[in-house]
């Protein structure tokens, strides 16, 4: 690779890891206000969820935009992610100003669009902007970044709504100036993808695919079953994190659990989002060293214990369950992602947009966490993500059992890492060819 063609490599993978920091803060900033919004328009637990309803519900049409992704381009995806993404958040300030909750479900689900075109070009590019070893560690640290900007937004909050403004009429002045700000500046991330140098890498995700001694894989992503099973699992996982993300304020709040203030659930939800940040980061870290799966299956019976306790703790131990099951469910999206693509070549793209289409569950779950809230109580309500933890365990034994050997050329032993899925990195043995087969 010549130094200009590095160069832009490098600007393009800057460029997304800045997106997915920024749209992380602005993402936070639009789902941080859900209490208020509960307020503000009147609504029980479910009509609450709407809002996460609208913004995932977009992603149904993930696999359209996956099968058109090669033509229109990844760089050029991005680009009209960024523009519908300041669309969406431009419209909740006139949602906001006038009452009208049904504008502000239209804006929500622009927002999603945006996300929508974000993950189905962002992901492949992260996975494909470098070596594919590295691909899981790339994946987890744009999403940390995404999750590393939601411990700031949070903390900014507190910031600029002074600490005298309780009521809900005194902090929608605030509220509509900063989802101004953020809709300008979304706007001037558009531009940035726009000039950002183009980069080809489609020659890179065919490397991920078996040689051509190797059997010939299925046609068909649906007869994959990583692939399917992967898509499953990514739909429930996504839908249990919506859910502890959207009424991880209402939990803290409700005075049968920890009956804390408003101001205090906002501080602690910068904490939380800081776990949830350590966990990617660390989940990238391992990952170099660790087979993803076993990871997974780890981070899964943490997940299971923590939101156990969710159910029944009260006070401190209330607070400590749901911070530690952020840090444990942190990395389950994007490692399940690099597992379910792994090998697909030049089908990734198409892959990408059907388990980006999992992100449906977004839309679907927490609006039954919320119809559970309001009959059996918030707390109990958490109960619903121990489902989707126990398929994260499955996926993690059991479906990712792969007996892969790779080709491998000769690399010096300081510094190097085992690539992803256990195949180890052996400087003293040479190509063997490749092969990749699901048990």
């Amino acid at each position: 690779m010549t130094a200009p063609e590095t160069r832009s490599v490098r600007g393009l993978l800057y460029t997304v890891y800045f997106i997915y920091f920024f749209c992380g803060m602005a993402l936070c900033f639009e789902g941080a206000f859900n209490p208020e919004f509960k307020e503000y328009f009147h609504l029980n637990y479910q009509q609450q969820q709407y809002t996460t309803f609208a913004k995932n519900i977009p992603f149904a049409l993930a696999v359209v935009i996956g099968f058109l992704l090669p033509r229109a381009g990844y760089k050029n995806c991005l680009s009209i992610a960024m523009a519908l993404f300041a669309t969406g958040t431009l419209l909740l300030v006139p949602g906001l100003r006038s009452g009208n909750y049904t504008l502000v479900l239209v804006a929500f689900f622009v927002i999603g669009m945006g996300f929508n075109f974000q993950l189905v070009a962002g992901n492949p590019l992260l996975s494909g902007l470098g070596p594919q070893d590295g691909g899981s560690s790339r994946l987890n640290l744009g999403n940390a970044l995404g999750a590393i900007a939601q411990i700031i937004a949070p903390f900014l909050l507190t910031l600029i709504i002074p600490v005298t403004t309780v009521g809900i009429e005194g902090k929608m002045p605030y509220m509509q100036g900063l989802f101004l700000v953020i809709g300008l500046v979304l706007i001037g991330i558009c531009l940035l993808t726009l000039m950002a140098g183009n980069v080809d890498i489609s020659a890179n995700l065919s490397s991920n695919s078996a040689s051509p001694k190797a059997a010939p894989a299925p046609d068909s992503l649906w007869a994959r079953p990583k692939v399917m099973l992967g898509f499953i699992t990514i739909f429930l996982v996504l839908g249990a994190e919506a859910g502890l993300f959207g009424l991880f304020r209402n939990y803290l709040e409700d005075r049968t659990v920890a009956g804390i203030s408003s101001r205090g659930s906002q501080q602690l939800f910068t904490v939380y989002f800081a776990v949830f940040a350590i966990g990617r980061l660390a989940g990238s870290w391992v990952q170099k060293r660790v087979k993803p799966a076993h990871t997974l299956a780890f981070n899964a019976v943490g997940a299971l214990l923590f939101v156990g306790l969710m159910m029944v703790a009260t006070g401190g131990m209330a607070i400590m369950s749901i911070m530690s099951a952020g840090f444990f469910v942190s990395i389950f999206f994007p490692t399940l992602y690099s597992l379910a693509i792994e090998g697909l070549g030049e089908r990734t793209a198409q892959a990408s947009g059907l388990l980006t289409t999992g992100f449906l569950g977004c839309a679907l779950l927490p609006v039954l966490q919320g119809r559970l809230a309001d009959t059996i109580g918030l707390p109990r309500s958490f109960g619903i993500c121990l489902v989707p933890y126990l398929f994260v365990l499955f996926y993690a034994l059991k479906g990712c059992k792969l007996t892969t050997t790779r080709e491998m050329p000769n690399f010096p032993t300081t510094g190097s890492v085992a690539p992803e899925l256990g195949s180890p990195l052996n400087p003293d043995t040479k190509d063997q060819g490749a092969t990749t087969k699901y048990r």
